[in-house]
């Protein structure tokens, strides 16, 4: 009899350990999932070498369908240059005034699109103005409302000379956005922005 009565407590404890156990687990599991921070690392997945256009983990679903419109335009032996420069402009405002996916506000978004002498100073410009306010997210748990472009349209779209400084082409670009956001945060809706040529590809000089 005593030999069973012991065997049965070692069960009833085995059975306690074991349920124990799994409510440990279960605690841990709901903990990780609700306070481990997020992994906030921004990832080049995809790049256009050739013109030196790159894709990040972190942009949004329309900067990515229009991303791979740009890719296939590219591809092409025969590059229709309306329809490149309508692309890239709006690659350009999607990313710049899509402030909810960036990190910190040193992360400045379409430089890639700007013309090379004019990268720093306006990444400057815009950390001072823009993204001034944007509160550093690398925890994960940034509960600030910032802008997210939903859908851009092409206005109008001019062949245009450009004269300003060292700055000038001929048959440059001249392009008229609309812009709408997730939720309007009285960010600008429409957007002027001239291209020229540099070297194999068109680059950003001026804003409007």
């Amino acid at each position: 009899m005593k030999e069973k009565s012991k065997k049965r407590m070692k069960l009833r404890k085995s059975r306690v350990i074991g349920v124990a156990l799994v409510f440990i687990a279960l605690i841990y599991g709901i903990y990780s999932l609700c306070f481990k921070e997020k992994d906030m690392t921004v990832k080049v997945v995809s790049q256009i070498d050739d013109y030196g256009y790159y894709l990040e983990s972190n942009e949004t679903r329309i900067y990515k369908k229009y991303y791979k419109e740009l890719e296939k335009e590219l591809e092409d032996n025969r590059i229709d240059e309306e329809n490149y420069v309508s692309l890239i402009s709006k690659l350009f405002a999607i990313d710049f005034y899509t402030l909810s996916n960036k990190i910190t506000n040193q992360d400045v978004g379409g430089i890639q699109f700007l013309h090379s002498n004019l990268k720093e100073s306006f990444k400057s410009q815009a950390t001072e103005t823009v993204y001034k306010y944007i509160i550093n997210n690398t925890s994960g748990k940034r509960k600030q409302k910032l802008p997210e472009v939903k859908k851009v349209e092409v206005e109008d779209i001019e062949m245009k000379s450009y004269k300003k400084n060292e700055y000038q082409d001929e048959s440059g670009y001249q392009v008229i956005l609309k812009l709408e956001y997730v939720k309007d945060l009285d960010y600008p809706e429409t957007l002027k922005l001239t291209w020229i040529h540099e070297e194999n590809k068109l680059s950003l000089v001026e804003i409007k």
